[in-house]
């Protein structure tokens, strides 16, 4: 008796729905290829409700379903001989090959590993119509592959968990309408560095923020982040009668959040201190303290306790060498 293929698209509509909830993202992203009606029922496996996690660092982009992960990775052309290839598939118009690395990652390769990581988001996006929940962009990216992206997030939402800011040529209006429209709740990096300073209503709402080049943050840009958990600033130009007030304010309790500070400045004096304190840094008897805050592990080491007025203990510590102040709340 010969076996007759099984009519998926004949099921009726909520028979339709069981099965397809069923399949992980990278078996719809393949039954999307068949047709462009197998491409329309796609919503019904309740895609809308996946999270899309995109890394220009690893070249990759996760989806996070209800039940699993499935991790769709971009390589050149030039380490097909790597792996056992599984045919080809068609992303927006590009046709590559592939290569089912394991049952939840699907490897693509490309002429052009930027045009590929582009691609297949836009293609990804497209078939499942959901949030990007994280969007890492390396700074050495050129801006015409950014660009098309962020626009895509921006037009679908206003809100992000974790977005990394940068790309080559990326311009300095661009990087400043993202802030307007786009409120990054979790943890925002930039490392895009202005040509000029940016206004300074540019609004900070992330639990943790890190600027790697910190040139044109002012005091009015610090006083914005009362919110934060972390706050973590490289090669600023904030000076002595800058960091004052602010630690003074946080002593006040107007930093209620903050938990872990890093700057970094080479305009703080050599003989810098806070708090009535003839050094911020233990030099008979310094001691080590770690923490792990929003995640990641937090060290300071020959730091001085100092006390909020609400009695809330942190450990201070500047290195006048290198020019770094931080603090970091003890648990």
């Amino acid at each position: 008796m010969t076996e007759q293929p099984f009519k998926l698209f004949r099921l009726p509509t909520v028979a339709l729905r069981n099965v397809l909830q069923l399949m992980n993202p990278i078996e719809l992203a393949e039954l999307s290829q068949c047709s462009k009606r197998a491409l329309s029922l796609i919503p019904l496996s309740g895609s809308r409700k996946f999270r899309l996690l995109i890394n220009q660092f690893s070249s990759s982009i996760h989806i996070l379903a209800p039940s699993n992960i499935n991790s769709f990775r971009m390589y050149s052309n030039s380490t097909q001989s790597k792996y056992i290839l599984h045919g080809t598939r068609t992303f927006m118009d590009s046709t590559v090959k592939i290569s089912h690395c394991s049952e939840d990652q699907l490897y693509s390769f490309w002429d052009d590993q930027y045009v590929g990581f582009k691609t297949v988001f836009l293609h990804l996006s497209k078939i499942f119509n959901c949030a990007i929940e994280s969007a890492r962009f390396r700074p050495t990216t050129p801006a015409v592959i950014n660009m098309p992206i962020i626009d895509l997030i921006i037009s679908r939402q206003s809100e992000i968990k974790e977005l990394y800011v940068g790309g080559e040529n990326l311009p300095d209006e661009y990087v400043i309408e993202i802030f307007n429209k786009l409120r990054v709740t979790d943890h925002l990096l930039i490392c895009h560095e202005f040509s000029m300073p940016p206004p300074s209503s540019i609004p900070f709402y992330s639990k943790s923020i890190d600027i790697w080049s910190s040139y044109w943050i002012t005091t009015e840009h610090l006083n914005s982040m009362r919110n934060s958990t972390v706050i973590k600033l490289n090669w600023t130009t904030l000076t002595d009668r800058d960091m004052m007030p602010f630690l003074n304010n946080w002593k006040s309790g107007e930093f209620p959040n903050l938990q872990y500070l890093s700057i970094k400045s080479n305009f703080l004096s050599k003989n810098f201190t806070a708090f009535g304190l003839p050094l911020l840094r233990d030099t008979l008897n310094p001691q080590e303290h770690n923490r792990h805050i929003l995640g990641l592990p937090r060290t300071i080491h020959g730091g001085v306790d100092v006390q909020r007025d609400d009695g809330v203990v942190a450990t201070v510590h500047f290195d006048n060498g290198e020019g770094v102040l931080q603090m970091m709340l003890l648990e």
